[in-house]
């Protein structure tokens, strides 16, 4: 827990210009998006607690920038330089995320 803290502390500074510039329902996809990419990348077969901690992430942050990236692909459809944005920070985890 004190990983994903520090970690969201850590992204503050970059988020608060990435939402001067980008949408914000797309700076928020972004923020989901690298904390899927984030708690996909960790894994811990010896402790079965932290495990189970990290699993909860996963669902919820890469659900939910799923669910953020097929809306946002649609509603700036016809925005290029979102759709752009967008497509970069759909990263692997996002796009196979499976429940």
């Amino acid at each position: 827990m004190k990983l994903v803290l520090a970690f969201v502390f850590g992204c503050l500074p970059l988020l608060a210009t990435a939402e001067e510039t980008l949408p914000r329902d797309v700076a928020q996809f972004i923020e989901q998006a690298q904390m899927c990419e984030h708690f996909a990348g960790e894994w811990d077969e010896h402790d079965k607690a932290r495990q189970r901690e990290i699993t909860q992430a996963i669902e919820q942050s890469c659900g939910q920038a799923q669910r953020q990236w097929k809306r946002l692909s649609a509603k700036y459809a016809r925005q290029p330089k979102w759709q752009k944005v967008i497509a970069e920070n759909a990263n692997d985890a996002v796009r196979s995320f499976r429940k």
